[in-house]
């Protein structure tokens, strides 16, 4: 992210190139951000670098506003475009609130972020990228449906009684019928109390559902965006496994294997694990379970 965010916020792809370095422990500063070297060179016509001119370290890069300081105050570039700015801004503030455990807060930035991207076609702003964390974004709010929705089944499931109760109720009103209407009343207001906490898994797995598409939404805009990048494949096939769509699933964990074959011992297992999956939703469809009441059973189960 923070060599996008150099990257992004240049007024101009010639004005600075980008790179990775290593730092040996010892050298390296304190603080939770990056150390950056800023190293002025001669322009050259030829595609190498010129003659270094003068360099810059700093540390504890770890803002859009610290990059966009080095950029226009110790780089001297120039205006930084401010949609650009703000975009990069909001990706990095959804980044953190993405680490934090927050993906509402994080999608609504991502959005922010999106909106900006949309506003300045001709800037390099990774949307790809932005589209991949907001997609994770949306998994983790799904997963967190899923876990208030298991604890409504739960609930519900505490509220039913079991055959051998019923049978026993049953058979106390045929015996002593003064307390049958009683008893045929108290199963009636339990039933209505069950069915409302029923509605409630519905509604929570709607929920659940409707963030996974949009998970899903995002990591396929991102594998056309980044094509060559085995991570969105990857993250594509994770968003559709969790939809249960296990075929397509596996399509997009093979495309990602092509690109990087060192994914080879991991996907191969979650391969197969898909492929038993979809054989078992085939047989569980062809008994006669409905493809919701399976995706619900098999959500709550997860």
């Amino acid at each position: 992210s923070l060599i996008q965010a150099f990257v992004s916020l240049a007024p101009s792809p010639d004005d600075l190139r980008v790179y990775m370095a290593a730092f040996h422990k010892q050298n390296k500063q304190k603080g939770k951000g990056h150390s950056v070297r800023c190293i002025q060179r001669k322009r050259s016509t030829t595609g190498v670098d010129g003659e270094m001119i003068s360099a810059l370290d700093i540390s504890n890069v770890d803002s859009i506003d610290k990059v966009y300081r080095i950029l226009t105050e110790h780089m001297k570039l120039g205006e930084i475009n401010p949609k650009a700015c703000e975009c990069m801004r909001c990706y990095f503030e959804g980044n953190q609130s993405l680490q934090e455990g927050e993906p509402s807060q994080a999608i609504t930035l991502y959005d922010q972020a999106l909106s900006a991207v949309e506003q300045q076609p001709s800037q390099p702003l990774p949307k790809g990228s932005i589209l991949m964390k907001r997609a994770r974004a949306y998994l983790k709010r799904a997963s967190n449906h899923r876990t208030t929705l298991q604890t409504l089944v739960n609930d519900l499931a505490e509220t039913v009684p079991s055959a051998s109760t019923m049978k026993i109720l049953y058979q106390s009103a045929l015996a002593h019928p003064a307390i049958s209407t009683p008893i045929f009343n108290r199963v009636a207001e339990n039933s209505k109390v069950q069915q409302a906490k029923f509605r409630q898994i519905r509604y929570r797995h709607d929920m659940y559902e409707f963030a996974l598409l949009h998970a899903v939404q995002d990591s396929l805009q991102a594998t056309q965006i980044l094509p060559w990048k085995a991570k969105a494949w990857l993250l594509a096939g994770e968003c559709l496994a969790e939809l249960r769509k296990l075929e397509e699933s596996n399509q997009y964990y093979q495309r990602a294997l092509e690109i990087d074959p060192s994914m080879e011992q991991t996907l191969r297992g979650v391969m197969e694990k898909n492929r038993v999956s979809q054989e078992f939703m085939d047989a569980a469809r062809a008994s006669g379970f409905s493809g919701d009441t399976l995706r619900l059973a098999l959500d709550v189960a997860a």
